[in-house]
């Protein structure tokens, strides 16, 4: 056998181990503790990311949501290691119990290629326009895996039948331009998928695309994800999106957490004035044609002016001076329960709001008969 084949084989049996095999405890797939990030910028020293945790199954789905500069796709460029080169990143990462921030830099590109993918919202602007699709898919898996062109092409072709791109040999020769929105995220998704990573992270991967589209790219990555047992995460900034596709829910405003618990806890039971604003927001087709529709008054604060108390107080219509001074911890109203959490010094109580609802409105009185109605 000659070496050159020797050694090949051997890389991709090593490249082989490595990627698959399982960590120490592997309780959880992803767990993030902790994480902040600091940038420095021309304006003074931001802070997009504050102390964000979670935990995150093997199997499971996890939505954060969230406005536009709420700190969602910082979150997700600190978890993977592609920060600013200002930017200051501390707290811990682990996938499957390896924490990723303690690794030497070649080793943690190759666990975070082949552990956690990561579709970004635009495929346009993500795919070279100048690359065939081909080279873009196999690249990533030739890089990991040490397979040959052929061995690479030849996975390509069925990662893309997968996603449900016909004529898969055609399109591995085309570029970004000669295919639509959705066939282009189809695609990114496959690309993702090549070094069959534990962790997806779809960051706003559905916002260019129209309604249809987007249900084919979410039932689309439901399906694979039941088929290879993996967890996801979808960033959005709309709750329709999340609603019935995660299993739990975090949601982010100025850079904080603050809620997170279960999904349909979240729906039915929220606690924090903003997620109950925008589940507020949401339109309602069951309502009344025309009807106005709730908004959020103001605009989320500046990082470089955050000032002190609940971030969410200048916005909140039920915010006192002590919400605009103390900074709300995150906590749980179920003492020894810590699935439920929000940082919230007035939560909403939809037991006192339900109490009401069911206290029949008052009935004015009979009016009383006239005498001597009707004679003369």
């Amino acid at each position: 056998m000659p070496v050159a084949t020797l050694r090949t084989g051997e890389r991709r049996a090593r490249v082989a181990q490595r990627v698959s095999a399982p960590g120490p405890g592997t309780a959880d797939a992803l767990v993030v503790e902790g994480l902040t990030c600091d940038i420095e910028t021309r304006q003074g020293r931001i802070r997009p990311v504050e102390d964000v945790s979670f935990t995150l199954g093997h199997g499971r789905s996890l939505g954060i949501v969230g406005e536009s500069g709420s700190g969602k796709s910082m979150l997700v460029r600190s978890i993977m290691g592609i920060t600013p080169s200002t930017a200051t990143v501390t707290g811990r990462v682990l996938l499957e119990d390896v924490d990723l921030r303690q690794l030497p830099r070649k080793e943690r590109r190759r666990k975070l290629g082949a552990g956690i993918s990561l579709i970004f919202q635009d495929p346009m602007s993500s795919l070279n326009p100048v690359v065939p699709i081909g080279r873009q898919i196999t690249e990533g898996i030739r890089f990991h895996f040490g397979l040959n062109r052929d061995e690479a092409r030849a996975r390509a072709i069925d990662l893309l039948t997968q996603v449900g791109i016909s004529e898969p040999e055609k399109r591995l020769r085309q570029y970004p331009h000669h295919l639509s929105g959705g066939m282009r995220q189809r695609v990114m998704i496959a690309a993702a998928l090549g070094c069959d990573p534990k962790v997806l992270i779809a960051d706003e991967a559905t916002t260019a695309l129209d309604v249809t589209v987007q249900k084919q790219i979410l039932d689309l990555l439901k399906e694979i994800q039941e088929a290879r047992k993996m967890s996801v995460i979808i960033i959005s900034h709309d709750l329709g999106v999340v609603a019935g596709r995660t299993d739990d829910l975090v949601v982010m405003y100025a850079g904080q957490v603050v809620e997170k618990g279960p999904t349909k806890t979240l729906f039915k039971n929220n606690r924090h004035r903003y997620t109950a604003a925008l589940l507020d927001a949401m339109p309602d087709l069951s309502g009344e044609p025309h009807q106005k529709l709730h908004t959020i008054a103001g605009s989320p604060p500046r990082p470089t002016k955050l000032g002190p108390g609940c971030r969410f107080a200048r916005r909140c219509t039920a915010a006192t001076d002590e919400c605009r001074e103390q900074v709300p911890a995150l906590r749980s109203d179920d003492p020894g329960s810590e699935t439920h959490l929000h940082r919230c010094i007035w939560p909403v109580d939809h037991r006192a709001d339900q109490a009401v609802a069911a206290v029949p409105a008052a009935q004015p009185p009979d009016p009383k008969p006239t005498p001597n109605a009707g004679q003369p």
